[in-house]
Parts: C-alpha cells; sequence; structure tokens
C-alpha cells in the first residue's frame, strides 16, 4: 500500500500508531519466545527496515523544505516512535538469539546501510540513541565475529556523535553514554578493529576515552576510566604495544594524574589508582621496550624508561603543586615505583596519603577516597551477622536463602 501511494499511507497518524503497537507486540513476543521468534522476524525483518528506511527519508526532506523545527513536529515525533521501537524488536532478538552466525549472515548486512547511513546523514537532533545502544549490544553478543564491520559501524557513528556530545557536558546525555558503552564493547571484544582504522580515528578515539574520564557524570567518567583500563592491558603484549606507548602513554599518564588530584573526580579513586598502578607496573618491570622519550630532546646514552618516568612524574607534579618540597616529591615518586609491584591495597593507600596531603584536599570532604575500605568493613560485617544467625538453630530456616548457600558451600 505504501508503494502504491508513494508513501504517503505511512504518513498517516493511525498508521504510525498501529505501527507502534503492532512493533511493540512483536518485542514482547520476541521477548517470550527467544530465538525462536526466527520465523516471525524472518517474515517482517525486510519490510520492517523499509519502512524505516521511508521514515528516515521522510524526515529528512521534511526538515529540509521546512526548517529543523520540523523535528520537534507531532509528525516527525510519530516517524521517530516507529524507528526506536524498530530498533527495540531487533535489539530484543538478537539478543536472546542462539544462533550468532545467522544473525551475522542473515540480520546484520541488511540493517547496515538503513539504519548506520541514516544515523550518519540526520540532523543531530533527529539522531536516534538506540542505534548507539542497538550496535553495542549487538558487538557484545557477537564478540570477535563482528571485527571485520567495526571500521564500517566507526565511520558512520563516531565522529558525527563525538562532535556531539563533546561541545558541552550537558547535551545529548542518552547518546553519551550509548557511545562509550559501544566503545567500551568495540574494546572488550574487538581490540583488533583498531588495527584497521586509520590513525587519525584511532587518535580521536584515546582522545575521546579522556574526554569521558574527564566528565563530571559519574557514570561516564568510571565508564572512560574502565575504557583506558581494558585499553592498556589489551595493548599490553600486542604487535602494536611499543609504538602505542611512544605516542600514548606519557599524555594519558598526565590525564590520570590530573583526574587522580581534581577534587571533583575524586569518587574514581579506585579505578584510577589501578590504572596507575598497572602503569608503573609496566615501566618499573621493564614490559615496555621502546623509549617513551624523544631522543632529539634526550640526549643522555645512560637514560631509561624507569629513570625518565621518575624525572618526568617529579616535574609533573612539582609544576601542578608548588607548596610541595623536592623531597615529599621524590619520596612520593619512589613510593609509587616501589609499591607498584606490591598489593593493590599498598599502592592506593600511598596514593591517598599523598592526596590528603595536597592543600587542595584540605576541608574536602575526601570519604570518597575510602569507598574500597568502607564497602569491604560492610561485607565483612554482613558476613558475620549471617554466620552468626547460622549458629543459632531455628532462626534461618530451611528454605532460606541463607541455608541454602551454606548448604551449595559444604
Amino acid at each position: 500500500q505504501a508503494t502504491a501511494t508513494a508513501g504517503e499511507s505511512l504518513k498517516s497518524p493511525d498508521t504510525m500508531k498501529n505501527a507502534v503497537n503492532i512493533l511493540k507486540t512483536n518485542t514482547r513476543v520476541a521477548l517470550a519466545l527467544g530465538h525462536a521468534f526466527l520465523a516471525q522476524l524472518g517474515r517482517i525483518y525486510l519490510d520492517m527496515l523499509n519502512v524505516y528506511k521511508a521514515y528516515s527519508q521522510m524526515i529528512t526532506q521534511m526538515v529540509a523544505t521546512q526548517g529543523p523545527l520540523m523535528i520537534k513536529s507531532s509528525q516527525v515525533r510519530s516517524m521517530r516512535a516507529v524507528k526506536k521501537e524498530t530498533l527495540r524488536l531487533i535489539e530484543t532478538f538478537i539478543e536472546r538469539s542462539e544462533d550468532v552466525q545467522s544473525v551475522l549472515q542473515n540480520f546484520l548486512p541488511p540493517l547496515l546501510d538503513p539504519v548506520l547511513g541514516d544515523y550518519t546523514r540526520a540532523l543531530p537532533d533527529s539522531r536516534d540513541p538506540e542505534v548507539l545502544s542497538l550496535f553495542a549490544m549487538i558487538v557484545n553478543k557477537l564478540q570477535r565475529a563482528m571485527v571485520a564491520e567495526i571500521p564500517k559501524i566507526l565511520d558512520a557513528v563516531f565522529e558525527c556523535t563525538l562532535t556531539m556530545i563533546t561541545k558541552n557536558f550537558e547535551d545529548y546525555p542518552e547518546h553519551r553514554l550509548a557511545f562509550f558503552n559501544l566503545l567500551r564493547a568495540i574494546n572488550t571484544h574487538c581490540f583488533t578493529a583498531f588495527f584497521l582504522i586509520p590513525a587519525p580515528q584511532f587518535k580521536l578515539i584515546i582522545d575521546s576515552i579522556v574526554w569521558a574520564f574527564k566528565h563530571t557524570e559519574r557514570n561516564i567518567a568510571d565508564t572512560g576510566l574502565n575504557i583506558l583500563l581494558q585499553l592498556l592491558k589489551n595493548v599490553q603484549g600486542s604487535d602494536v604495544a611499543n609504538l602505542f606507548y611512544q605516542t600514548y602513554f606519557i599524555a594519558l599518564m598526565q590525564d590520570v594524574f590530573f583526574v587522580l588530584t581534581d577534587t571533583f573526580h575524586m569518587p574514581g579513586f579506585k579505578l584510577q589508582a589501578t590504572i596507575l598502578m598497572h602503569m608503573f607496573n609496566l615501566v618499573e618491570t621493564g614490559q615496555i621496550a621502546a623509549p617513551l622519550w624523544d631522543p632529539a630532546q634526550v640526549a643522555s646514552p645512560t637514560m631509561t624508561n624507569q629513570l625518565y618516568l621518575r624525572e618526568y612524574v617529579c616535574t609533573l607534579l612539582a609544576n601542578a603543586f608548588p607548596n610541595l618540597t623536592p623531597v615529599q616529591i621524590s619520596g612520593y615518586v619512589r613510593g609509587l615505583f616501589d609499591l607498584c609491584k606490591d598489593v593493590p591495597a599498598n599502592f592506593k593507600a600511598h596514593l591517598r596519603d599523598f592526596l590528603v596531603q595536597l592543600k587542595e584536599f584540605s576541608g574536602k570532604d575526601s570519604s570518597d577516597l575510602f569507598d574500597e575500605e568502607k564497602q569491604a568493613q560492610l561485607d565483612a560485617a554482613r558476613q558475620e551477622e549471617q554466620r552468626r544467625a547460622m549458629s543459632v538453630p531455628g532462626l534461618v530456616g530451611p528454605y532460606n536463602p541463607l541455608r541454602q548457600d551454606d548448604m551449595a558451600d559444604s
């Protein structure tokens, strides 16, 4: 019918309302049936994507002829509702599918142009964050099978989304979170795909990670720190390790020190400390073979990565905190190298002791620096309470979860 009327029937409010209801019904069925929904989705999949593409073209045409304010019109909102429900249905099915190859071969190829192409071409305000969420889920589901597709995905969504979210810390919050979840999924499951993209694009990825962990919103900052930690672990021992370390190691360490010593980012202390311990350990144990310094600027024949990093961190902290004496800074940096091979708790305690000495932290609530210890105390107290309850006959019933856990352990 839509073809016969040149798509006019799709513009009907009743048509759009019915389409949303039909898609929601199918989503609920897919949620219940899981992989068995394959037969139904196979019958409607291409038609669904054609309708998605048609609405995308209509929105683009309406905005081009009538101006950007059309994005907020009821008609465009209804069209976008159909598109969003389409994405939710696809995500629901793929997430519950048991046949990775079928998804990769039959469902992914037709999806790329209508969805990714539309996302790239659309105005920022009409880009749906569900697109980013869908592809994050697909990468998490298909994992390494998605490596070859990652460059296409990044070409379509990376730079245009980054431009949207980095103008300030407030606009497009849903896009921001979905974007970094997608980047985290790619980094976790398809790290080798980073070798397939141009160097300038990879630098943008590094810049976006740094921007994320400097963000004022805690969940974004924590996501950025987690991505960086996983990235450093992925790079370790890889074929690109030396080139990566020479290009990014020092700059990344400086950025992590920036958030570590910023009182606004105290809630991220645990992850910040874990990243720094990993980085200092790489240098102290000689796992970085390439020089971290520029030979054109450092001509000393006896220079090593360990010596260079000590000098660099001492200079960095001296410039940032002129109230500290050289002896204080030297002792602190020496402790970072000595404790990076120790248990994490000792390294974190050393970092924390240094931070509480800074005048920037004086008078501030530094309780966030002790979150890990407080949680450990709560867990210990809860376990002790459970132990006491289990020791009293009849206090805990046979079907109580505590009793079941105790039976499983025995």
